[in-house]
């Protein structure tokens, strides 16, 4: 299925590594320069690594998927898949109960490339694949010269939103060939992104560590034996994980093995399978004969007193296999032959933490935990109407009482404000978007389903009254000043104390001069397309401030882009170029779409604070802490076209880039501590360090004002790591 098998098959060959025939596709070329493009996000894996298999038949049939009488006794009958966007041609859905139907009991799903692609169809594929009854993983294909493994195992799981529910297994790490090797400050054909043996196999045990740390399960590591030869040493480091290997023997009965593992959990051994469901040749794999797969159940809650039934669920390749369990309430068993676990709670609310153990003779035993919440009669607290504003953030504890500590119950609430979310724990956060005015509706449930309690709260929300910085919006690069024109036009002239160039960037992220806001004239294609001044109102056009200070229009998705750098050059809205550095290992937008932008407040998503830098005698030179926002200059901050975020004549900056670290002003200077990213939106971002891939945050969500900032792994939907930039 990929575009460049060949390209990759071509190398492949002259390394030894399979024969010149393989190649069964063309490549595609990549323009601009030391542009990166980076085409290969759309596709499952690397062409280098699906050219291994480029020789090798299809041999999943239409009808279902059989193990060939000549394969290895190591692997099962049981087959998966793993798919892409790429198995989406032109956008068409995957019919997943016919992936079913055909016999495939697994999905792999790409959900992330790096830190800068989610896979648009992730949530799609994995809740029709979950609903025709398949095991799910969610799979991160690595970048690791891009940013730290810590930063895309947050980045990959907060797109994911994985959360254990009894069809999810481990999430994966695709470690493997550099598909963009020559265009990204790497030499071409390399396949290690420029790391060493040893910074490789630091940059996966980041990406392992974080990601066992927030699913609290053991990642499955895709890869090559070639690769993992070559990349890591063979390291031995990481043998606990699950492998998903990926290539072939010359006979086509087993894959080469990586010497660090005795064995391999699943196998892909073609990209070429023919599945019901699916347009397009996808690629396949089997599951080992000795492996158990236990997808972990989600905590389970129910009234005490009550009749209860859960199966377990396990993903293996036939025989016989026994379960134990420890920790089960009194009156609640297991069946040692099923997995079916079913009884009587307890009349009196309590908590049951539970080990569910799955055994066959042979084969490696899987086990998972998980909690059995019995409760007791649900009050739910009282639900007041809420007053706010556009780009106010919003953090509201819905409370309920079950007689247990702790979040037990499960929370779903509709008719919130746009930007607005609500977490199962009932916690409700975010910017709100649009004004009006919503009725909100809570209901709260436990694992039957039962609505337990509910409510309703009117919730109002204003246009945005946050002060807003004003002043010149500059060409990075250029000297000159975006101007406002006769009525409706604009465009850059020398920079002058009027009010045609006294810009205002709103809370809401209009961009407002006299009174009137810059919008992008309707779109088509992606030529530049030309800007006008509009009437401000309540939907007026937003701007977003991204990382080296770049705006970007978010409704069109293009970018504040100068056709020149002399007075009177044309300002329009054109699409967001961004090139490699030297080193390969971050980017830069093109200096024509770089602006220095007014300064003005860094928002907490805590809401009320605002980063300061003001340092109480006790904190000392250089601390920067949570305050409530004042409007004074101690609050005043300016994204810089180099990455950094400055106050006060300083760059925030990294103490050391462990979680908790303390983040505090320095002199500015080319310090990779000093440089951050922006991501998220479309009002509250995340400030992440690339070297350490923590972000900028609050400490531990406190709301109290004189809290020094620290860096934190990213979370998704943490209030403490999200901020306004305006």
């Amino acid at each position: 299925m990929h575009r460049a098998i060949a390209a990759a098959a071509a190398t492949l060959a002259v390394a030894g590594l399979i024969p010149a025939s393989g190649a069964r596709a063309s490549a595609q070329p990549v323009r601009g320069g030391r542009m990166v493009s980076r085409n290969n996000a759309p596709a499952t894996h690397s062409p280098q690594a699906e050219a291994l298999l480029a020789g090798s038949a299809a041999r999943s049939p239409v009808s279902a998927p059989a193990r060939l009488p000549a394969l290895t006794p190591a692997a099962s009958a049981v087959q998966g898949i793993d798919v892409a966007d790429d198995d989406h041609p032109s956008g068409a859905a995957i019919d997943w109960a016919k992936v079913a139907t055909a016999g495939y009991r697994f999905a792999f799903i790409k959900v992330s490339e790096g830190s800068y692609y989610v896979n648009r169809y992730y949530a799609r594929d994995s809740a029709g694949a979950q609903a025709a009854g398949l095991f799910v993983a969610p799979y991160a294909f690595a970048i690791p010269n891009f940013s730290t493994g810590t930063l895309q195992a947050d980045y990959a799981i907060n797109a994911s939103g994985y959360a254990p529910d009894g069809n999810i297994l481990a999430p994966i790490l695709d470690i493997e060939y550099d598909p963009y090797a020559g265009l990204d400050g790497t030499p071409a054909g390399s396949w290690c992104y420029g790391l060493s043996p040893a910074r490789m196999v630091a940059w996966i045990g980041a990406f392992i560590t974080e990601a066992s740390r927030r699913t609290g399960q053991i990642p499955i590591i895709y890869t090559t034996a070639q690769w993992w030869d070559r990349c890591t040493r063979d390291s031995p480091k990481f043998r606990a994980d699950p492998l998903w290997i990926s290539g072939n023997n010359a006979k086509d009965t087993a894959p080469a093995m990586p010497a660090a593992w005795p064995t391999w959990a699943f196998w892909q051994y073609t990209y070429q399978a023919r599945v019901p469901g699916i347009r397009v040749a996808t690629d396949a794999s089997y599951l080992s004969s000795t492996t158990l797969q236990l997808a972990a159940p989600a905590t389970q809650s129910d009234q005490a007193g009550s009749d209860v039934s859960l199966t377990v669920r396990l993903l293996d390749g036939g025989g016989a296999v026994t379960y134990t369990a420890s920790g089960l309430p009194p009156g609640v068993s297991i069946d040692p032959a099923t997995g079916a676990i079913g009884g009587t709670l307890p009349a009196g609310p309590a908590a049951f933490p539970i080990s569910i153990v799955a055994a066959a003779r042979g084969k490696q035993t899987a086990g998972q935990d998980f909690t059995w919440d019995a409760h007791g009669n649900v009050t739910l607290g009282p639900l007041a109407a809420t007053t706010g504003s556009v780009a106010a953030p919003v953090l509201l504890q819905i409370a309920a009482s079950d007689s247990l500590p702790g979040c037990t119950l499960r929370f779903q609430a509709s008719g919130l404000p746009p930007g607005v979310s609500m977490s199962t724990c009932g916690l409700v956060n975010g910017w709100p978007q649009r004004i009006g005015r919503y009725a909100v509706i809570v209901r709260i449930t436990d694992s039957s389903g039962r609505g337990l309690a509910g409510g309703s709260f009117r919730w109002t929300v204003r246009s945005a009254t946050d002060r807003a910085p004003t002043g010149h919006i500059t060409l990075a690069r250029g000297g000159r000043c975006l101007a406002r024109l006769a009525a409706t036009d604009v465009a850059l002239e020398p920079c002058r104390s009027t009010g045609a160039q006294r810009w205002t960037i709103a809370a809401d992220g209009s961009v407002r001069v006299g009174g009137q806001c810059l919008a992008v004239r309707n779109a088509r294609g992606r030529a530049p397309v030309a800007l006008r001044m509009t009437r401000c109102g309540p939907h007026s056009q937003r701007w977003q401030q991204g990382s080296d200070a770049v705006l970007r229009n978010l409704s069109d998705d293009r970018c504040l882009s100068a056709s020149g750098t002399t007075g009177g050059s044309r300002v329009d809205a054109a699409p967001c170029r961004v090139t490699s550095n030297a080193a390969g290992s971050a980017s830069t937008p093109s200096a024509r779409q770089q602006w220095d932008l007014p300064a003005g407040p860094l928002t907490s998503g805590l809401p009320g604070l605002c980063a300061s830098d003001f340092h109480p005698a006790k904190l000392g030179l250089g601390a920067v802490t949570l305050r409530r926002c004042n409007g004074t200059t101690a609050e005043d901050w300016a994204v810089e076209p180099d990455g950094t975020v400055r106050a006060g004549g300083g760059c925030l900056g990294l103490t050391r880039g462990a979680p908790g670290a303390a983040v505090r002003l320095y002199r500015c200077s080319r310090a990779a501590a000093q440089r951050w990213q922006l991501s998220g939106g479309p009002i509250g971002l995340e400030l992440i360090s690339p070297i350490s891939g923590l972000c900028l945050a609050g400490p531990d969500d406190s709301t109290g004002q004189g809290s020094s900032l620290v860096a934190d792994p990213c979370t998704a939907g943490d209030p403490g790591t999200s901020w306004r930039v305006s």
